[in-house]
């Protein structure tokens, strides 16, 4: 009878670890295994979501409780002082918003450049202990204090919160540049997703403020840049290699999406107009600006494989979902604060790196930023990876990507002479 129990909880465990690593995943795709460990992991912790609070992990609330029970398992993947084990962290308050403040090993007279770094999660997940590997690797790399933002989260905190508390955070690391040994004019900026969007931002407003100095370069690591469009080239890509799994399946990326506007208010009716991409008025498809802006022709030809993708038709008739969508929130959709695609004017701005990855839903979004930054005259270098995905250069200890160290790699040697 023993055996028997034993053996049945074997079974079940294996059964559900086979479950936790189920999924398509292509055969081209970098670590396979180590992407199918992360997709595990989150789904384990939705599952989590669902058991332990009674909560649906893709409503605003099963969110908040998702960030909750990932910031828990932080015990088990302890700092990522390995990655920067000299390099000294400091905790301050910058005009009222928390960051991180790191300090490279060795001690100078001169002074030394400055590297701002905003981290990703969709607006809503992550912070900047979850990006302590990767900041302190940064700033070792460098041989640069990095100030790493912890800017106020959806649901909880909508648009345009996470842009004001970044654009503070800048402007107050510059204008106390010294007092951490930083030389003001010699200061970049960059972020990874979500934090790739905050830095196009701000990159934009602080090269509109007279008062302080321009950023050096803007550094945009695989950037979400706007969620008009949720049927780009690499969404649908993403969808033929994927369908509904993968680390960024459609309906997450909805979900967040909805969540930067709506918050705590997002229903299931938002989110399913994000999902099939009704929530954006036809009138505003056909017009000029989002055609010049947010054309798939932006896009080369070898990444719009009719294997997997089909052009949209011309919108004709207003949608039967989203209009309310559009209607609620469309001086929003079209603020530059909010889609850096659509400032009017981005010449002057500074040079741009721009990474994006084959095997990601939003490839495409920096992609399109890249094509029209050149446009505009900005010192552009675009680099895409074939067999990158979504969050390959992020870093914990458990949890390293061989490719993503290269990728990192290559930034920093890209950077530093530049600084």
């Amino acid at each position: 009878m023993a055996f028997s129990i034993k053996r049945a909880a074997f079974m079940a465990v294996g059964g559900y670890l086979a479950f936790l690593f189920y999924g398509a995943v292509p055969k081209n795709i970098n670590e396979r295994f180590k992407y199918r460990a992360v997709q595990a992991f989150s789904k384990f912790l939705n599952h989590v979501v669902y058991v332990g609070y009674f909560t649906d992990p893709d409503s605003p609330r099963g969110i908040i409780r998702f960030r909750e029970t990932w910031a828990a398992t932080e015990i088990f993947f302890r700092s990522g002082e390995s990655y920067g084990p000299d390099v000294k962290m400091t905790k301050v308050l910058a005009d009222g918003v928390n960051v991180n403040i790191y300090s490279p090993p060795g001690h100078t007279d001169s002074l030394l450049p400055g590297f701002i770094y905003i981290h990703g999660g969709a607006l809503a997940l992550c912070d900047v202990e979850h990006y302590d590997g990767l900041t302190r690797k940064l700033s070792a790399g460098l041989n640069a204090v990095v100030m790493s933002i912890d800017y106020r989260r959806t649901p909880e905190n909508i648009f345009s919160v996470p842009f004001d508390d970044s654009l503070k955070a800048t402007k107050w690391f510059m204008k106390h540049a010294k007092d951490y040994n930083v030389d003001a004019n010699r200061i970049a900026m960059g972020g990874d997703s979500a934090g790739g969007y905050l830095t196009a931002t701000v990159s934009q407003a602080v090269s509109d403020d007279k008062s302080i100095p321009n950023l050096k370069l803007q550094v945009l690591i695989y950037p979400w840049l706007q969620t008009l469009d949720l049927n780009t080239p690499s969404y649908q890509k993403y969808n033929y290699e994927f369908g509904s799994g993968g680390i960024m399946p459609l309906h997450k990326l909805a979900i967040y999406s909805a969540l930067h506007l709506f918050g705590e208010n997002t229903d299931k009716s938002v989110v399913e107009a994000y999902t099939k991409n009704e929530h954006v008025s036809a009138g505003f498809r056909n017009s000029k600006f989002y055609k010049e802006r947010l054309s798939h022709s932006l896009i080369p030809e070898s990444l719009r494989n009719p294997v997997f993708y089909t052009a949209p038709p011309d919108p004709v008739e207003e949608p039967s979902h989203g209009s309310s969508v559009w209607d609620a929130k469309k001086d929003i959709f079209q603020d530059e604060r909010m889609t850096p695609l659509f400032r009017k004017n981005l010449s002057g701005l500074p040079p741009a790196y721009i990474i994006t990855m084959e095997y990601d839903p939003i490839r495409d979004d920096g992609i399109i930023y890249a094509k029209l930054l050149e446009k505009a005259g900005v010192n552009v270098t675009w680099k895409n990876y074939e067999k990158g995905f979504h969050g390959i250069v992020w870093v914990s200890p458990g949890i390293d990507f061989k490719d993503g160290d290269g990728i990192f790699q290559e930034m920093i040697q890209y950077i530093k002479p530049r600084l």
